[in-house]
């Protein structure tokens, strides 16, 4: 491990970290209460205070969604501490937690295990461009190894979305949208209740011309244009003051072009349709004052169906069944879960590919236990997955806390996680049942500080990876010219986030620092799509009945291939918004993105917009 990176930057985090010195431990005159969301799910699988939580967790609520002006979930990600977010490739937009693969970050839609069993992005994975930012309560983001809560999608970290849920009485909602690329967007909504019923729906249509994505080659259209249609449904029904049920249904088709970078002279244009579903239905009950449960039952599709070509067929179907306890007693908080997980992938056969058709199972059980000890807290988690194709595999976690201060907090923690291959890198033309599962040790040590609306947060981690999967045509692993999967022996991150917000004279100031050191060890070079800094600066303030806000991303280069010889620059992006309240039903939201109009790319060959905006008018009687 080269800790020479670290040490040639503490210059750049200290100069940061200047930016929040009035949240040092000095600042505890401010006199705002904090603006962090009183309970947590997705960081242990049961509601808890933030301020339990040992992981790294950030939340954003539905406040912080309509007055950021965003339209995609991938904008509000692209903002937060430690992810990364690339993207304006046929593969859509990626996540990366940490410096880990995007196919390592899990994601869940209200309990719904979201996800790909397919080749694509190095095994399976979600493209982002089909998760809408819909009728969303609230994003939960937990990095680090979550394996031993989720299994193996959530390697490297959780996504977690929540839509709203209904509430007595009836809320409807309308919005229309429009701005650059001749984008437009239609949502209608409502909430409300009856006796012990409640219910949420939603329902939009979008659509854009898009922008010219690959402009190194002529092709037709000469833009990259989508049209999308998305809809969710959530039902809940209060059986008595101990025991609710709940019922979520949601779906989303994107039809989009892409440029065919495999065709004979001029390039023509694909059109693509993907599809995500995600259903459960939950059972909450409370038993007692130191015991309480949640079952589930869940299921996903997503798709990728071409409408040029209709060999290029992708269906994954994801099934679970779960139930969760929580015991308060033996000095702590037990929570035991048993989770039985079925996966299923399909493939039509093509000039790339041979026909798929596979499943299979994973029995998991897990076991939590936490537990406060005067200043000190502690959080032990272990799980055991029995994989059809692999066996058993065991994962755990341990977590430390010290509180030095109310509002210091010092920890430390390590984790094992891991991931399989998917059902086409195992039953693929181009895969094998030889490759063996990922998996990763993280050490982190960690300094926090929360306290009257300030807060900041200082999180150094080490990752491990062995038997990364890649991907090649000229691998030894490979048959002679022939593309394949195959294990790298062993890759590693080390990093640095600095976080942190404050309140200064009506403006709420906030910031965070990403340095970030992805290896292959076997090579020595750096991992691919990771930018090495990240730096992000926001700043929001209201004034008279408008929010005003503005954020600017400074994003280091990253390396587009394996042996680091071509280079995506760095660049820096504005982007600057406002919220007027028109009166108590009427709101609209502006967004500019790019607001400079920097010319960057993500990924080698393909463009990325230039100045844009987006504008939404809103009705939603209160």
């Amino acid at each position: 491990m080269k800790t020479g990176f670290f040490l040639a930057r503490c210059g750049a985090v200290a100069a940061f970290g200047t930016l929040f010195s009035p949240v040092s431990v000095w600042a505890q005159d401010a006199a705002e209460t904090t603006t962090l969301p009183e309970v947590v799910v997705t960081a242990s699988r049961f509601a808890r205070p933030v301020k339990e939580v040992l992981a790294d967790v950030t939340v954003i609520d539905r406040q912080q969604i309509e007055e950021s002006g965003a339209t995609t979930v991938r904008q509000l990600l692209s903002v937060q501490p430690g992810v990364q977010v690339g993207g304006s490739t046929p593969g859509g937009d990626k996540v990366y937690i940490r410096g880990g693969e995007a196919r390592m970050t899990g994601l869940f839609i209200d309990g719904v295990r979201i996800g790909g069993q397919d080749g694509n992005q190095l095994g399976g994975g979600v493209n982002w461009e089909l998760i809408p930012l819909g009728d969303i309560e609230r994003i939960e983001i937990v990095r680090g190894p979550s394996s031993v809560l989720y299994g193996a999608d959530a390697m490297a970290g959780v996504v977690q979305i929540f839509t709203r849920k209904g509430q007595p009485g009836f809320f409807p909602t309308i919005s229309i949208g429009g701005g650059s690329y001749n984008t437009q967007k239609v949502t209608a909504g409502a909430r409300g209740g009856v006796g012990d019923w409640d219910y949420a729906m939603n329902i939009s249509s979008s659509q854009t011309d898009g922008f010219d994505n690959y402009k190194t080659v002529k092709h037709t259209p000469s833009t990259e244009g989508s049209f999308n249609t998305d809809a969710n449904l959530r039902l809940g029904y209060k059986v008595n003051d101990a025991h609710r049920l709940d019922v979520s249904s949601s779906q989303n088709r994107l039809q989009y072009r892409s440029v065919d970078v495999y065709g004979a002279n001029n390039y023509v244009d694909t059109t693509t349709s993907g599809t995500v579903q995600a259903s459960g239905v939950s059972w909450a009950a409370r038993w007692s004052d130191t015991l309480s449960s949640t079952a589930r039952i869940t299921r996903s599709l997503t798709s990728a169906m071409s409408n040029t070509d209709p060999s290029w067929d992708y269906f994954t179907v994801l099934d679970g069944i779960s139930a969760d306890a929580q015991w308060k007693g033996l000095g702590g908080l037990w929570s035991p879960f048993v989770e039985q997980k079925r996966d299923a992938f399909s493939a039509t056969k093509n000039a790339y590919n041979t026909a798929v058709s596979a499943n299979r199972t994973v029995a998991a059980t897990g076991l939590g236990y936490a537990t406060t000890w005067g200043a000190s807290e502690f959080q032990l988690n272990a799980r055991r997955d029995a994989d059809s194709d692999y066996g058993p595999n065991t994962t755990g976690a341990l977590s430390y806390a010290y509180l030095l201060t109310p509002a210091l907090r010092a920890g430390a923690s390590t984790g094992t996680s891991y991931r399989t291959p998917t059902l086409e890198q195992l039953r693929g033309y181009y895969g094998s049942t030889n490759l063996s599962s990922e998996s990763s040790r993280n050490n982190e040590a960690s300094l926090s500080y929360l306290q009257n609306g300030s807060e900041a947060r200082f999180v150094y981690y080490t990752n491990t990876y062995e038997n990364l999967l890649s991907s090649s045509a000229s691998s030894t692993s490979c048959s002679a010219g022939s593309y394949c999967w195959y294990n790298v022996n062993r890759a590693s991150v080390e990093g640095v986030t600095l976080s942190g917000a404050h309140s200064l004279g009506g403006i709420r100031l906030t910031g965070s620092l990403d340095l970030l050191n992805p290896r292959n060890n076997v090579t020595g070079k750096y991992l691919t799509l990771r930018a090495q800094q990240v730096l992000v600066l926001g700043a929001e303030m209201p004034w008279h009945d408008w929010v005003l806000g503005a954020e600017m991303q400074d994003v280091g280069a990253s390396y587009d291939n394996a042996t680091n010889t071509t280079v995506n620059r760095a660049y820096t992006l504005l982007n600057v918004r406002a919220l007027y309240n028109v009166d108590k039903e009427w709101t609209l939201a502006m967004r500019i993105n790019n607001a400079t109009d920097q010319t960057y790319q993500q990924v080698s060959g393909y463009a990325t917009p230039g100045c844009n905006f987006f504008v939404t008018l809103q009705w939603a009687p209160k």
